[in-house]
Parts: C-alpha cells; sequence; structure tokens
C-alpha cells in the first residue's frame, strides 16, 4: 500500500498522487525488497525507515544519494504499545528527522484520537524519537 500526505503551513489544493516526495517513510522494511520505494525521492530527500539496520547499511544500499534515518518501530511498538502496530512509532523517527514540528504539538491529537490508549502511543512516540538514528547526505 502506498500513501501520500502533503504539509504546509498554506493551504493544500493539490490532492494528486506525490511523485516527487522530500521524505519518504517506510513500515515496513520488507517493502524495499519488492518495490523501489526512493522512486521520485528528490537528491538529498529523506528516507525513514522501519528496520534494525544503521542508517549507514541502508544509506550505502542507495549510494548515498538520501538523508536516511532508522528506527526499530516493530520492537518500540511491542514494547509500549503491546503490539507491532508502527504508524504512530514512526511519527516519532519522522518528527526527528525532519525537523518538521515538534513532538510536543502532537500530545493533544494524540489524546483526542487514541483516548485511553493514547499514553501507549506518546509513549511509543517519545521513544522512536529518541531512539532514531540518522545519517546526513
Amino acid at each position: 500500500m502506498q500513501a501520500f500526505d502533503r504539509i504546509s503551513q498554506s493551504t493544500i489544493r493539490n490532492r494528486s498522487e506525490v511523485s516527487d516526495p522530500d521524505v519518504v517513510i517506510v513500515l515496513d522494511a520488507r517493502l524495499m525488497d519488492a518495490v523501489n520505494v526512493v522512486a521520485g525521492l528528490k537528491p538529498g530527500g529523506l528516507l525513514v525507515v522501519n528496520t534494525r539496520l544503521s542508517p549507514e547499511e541502508l544509506s550505502s544500499r542507495f549510494e548515498d544519494r538520501f538523508r536516511v534515518a532508522t528506527v526499530d518501530a516493530n520492537t518500540i511498538a511491542r514494547e509500549e504499545i503491546g503490539v507491532p502496530i508502527v504508524n504512530t512509532t514512526m511519527i516519532g523517527a519522522f518528527l526527528k528527522a525532519s525537523g518538521l514540528m515538534q513532538k510536543e504539538d502532537l500530545v493533544e491529537p494524540l489524546k483526542y484520537r487514541f483516548g485511553r490508549l493514547a499514553e501507549k502511543n506518546i509513549n511509543a512516540m517519545n521513544r522512536a524519537y529518541q531512539e532514531t538514528r540518522i545519517k546526513e547526505k
């Protein structure tokens, strides 16, 4: 599955597929063996991957064309949330690697979305933020 998101401080009117992303987030590293996950990723763009590999190991696979961030989101999600659902965990990795938002900005939306499970998801996001490793291009 592919999903696209656009982030801007101004109104976004374009609802088409993103063909030349600034950031690619891979929730399952096995996809990298089946799909060219960096297709269209701008040179110097950011690749964030749920993997136990180091960013250096992964970066060499892509000839050091991108900034690479890695985090073991599966382990974090299992330990913090109790299930290997990595969506919120990967938000933490994205926030650290991109610097586009502060993790504190997502606390209230996560409380709203997850209710009684919010604390576990916030903990997973925070832990991923701390454990994300980044290799600059």
